[in-house]
């Protein structure tokens, strides 16, 4: 078995990586938004994956790492984390924002970490769901609650109130990618990104090559959004998460699930977004209880 990884004390140059790291998923939200507005979701989401996992493949080969044979049963959880890490909600985020601003596409995908505490209590052993975690999670859900708003609760069927539950679900799927990653064989984060990358391509595929058979009059600079979606968002942040994860550990990781929606907000309010005082009062919210079911009880 090998040794178990203790990770050092942060350092400058960990907290300079988390910083990129939470930039670089901040601001795809804004990219994204742009380039729905000529792109398909689903022509999007197949260039995005497609460019990514062959820069992250060629980057793996080029740092002499092979992928695993095809028999290997590791696909099967690269499949499981290119679907739920990437495909559907690549696909839920790009549809939802065809509706919503970025700024609160980034907020309600701030509720990820509650959906991964929630469901580690079920499957991964000693994540028990504490007192403190259970009311960071009532918590989270209230600010998702407020964000909503009373009228977005009494119309469910409109068209925006969908596209904001189909964001959320997208959240509920990396959460699902967040337990996948913590259960998979022993192997090397680079080779596990690249095959969900590929994984995630082959799912895309069917659906975006008839996306993008179908569609014409795509601006050039929503081209120019996709491609910073796939080097940046995507292959950049795919090595960044794993120098973090490898040098710092997971706890460190998790401080940029409270700062990316922090980032989009920003970046939206950049490219002219308007943000009402309910978004900014429902992201203190949601952020407290994230930190709720996060944060560690101290020992007597």
């Amino acid at each position: 078995m090998k040794p178990a990884h203790h990770p050092h004390l942060p350092s400058l140059r960990d907290w300079a990586a988390l910083i990129l790291l939470t930039v670089l998923w901040g601001s795809a939200f804004a990219f994204i938004k742009h380039s729905v507005q000529t792109l398909p979701p689903a022509a999007l989401i197949l260039v995005r994956i497609g460019l990514a996992a062959l820069l992250l493949t060629g980057w793996a080969l080029l740092r002499g790492h092979r992928l695993p044979p095809l028999n290997d049963r590791r696909w099967l959880w690269f499949a499981g984390l290119g679907f739920f890490g990437n495909t559907l909600p690549f696909f839920l985020v790009s549809w939802g924002q065809q509706h919503i601003d970025s700024a609160l596409a980034g907020i309600l995908v701030a509720t990820m970490p509650l959906a991964t505490v929630a469901m580690a209590h079920v499957f991964v052993p000693g994540e028990h769901l504490t007192m403190r975690r259970l009311t960071g999670v009532v918590t989270g859900f209230a600010g998702v609650v407020l964000l909503l708003g009373p009228a977005a609760l009494s119309d469910l069927g409109g068209a925006d109130v969908w596209a904001q539950l189909g964001v959320v679900a997208a959240a509920v799927c990396y959460g699902i990618n967040a337990i996948l990653a913590r259960l998979i064989p022993s192997t090397s984060p680079l080779v596990s990104g690249a095959g969900m990358l590929i994984c995630g391509t082959l799912f895309a595929l069917p659906l975006g090559l008839a996306s993008l058979a179908g569609t014409t009059g795509i601006e050039p600079t929503a081209w120019l959004a996709v491609i910073w979606l796939a080097a940046g968002p995507t292959a950049l942040a795919s090595v960044v998460l794993m120098q973090v994860a490898g040098t710092a550990g997971p706890n460190f990781l998790a401080i940029a699930n409270y700062l990316t929606p922090i980032a989009a907000m920003v970046t939206g309010l950049v490219i002219g977004e308007t943000i009402g005082w309910n978004a900014v009062a429902a992201l203190a919210v949601i952020l407290t209880g994230v930190w709720l079911a996060r944060k560690k009880p101290q020992r007597g």
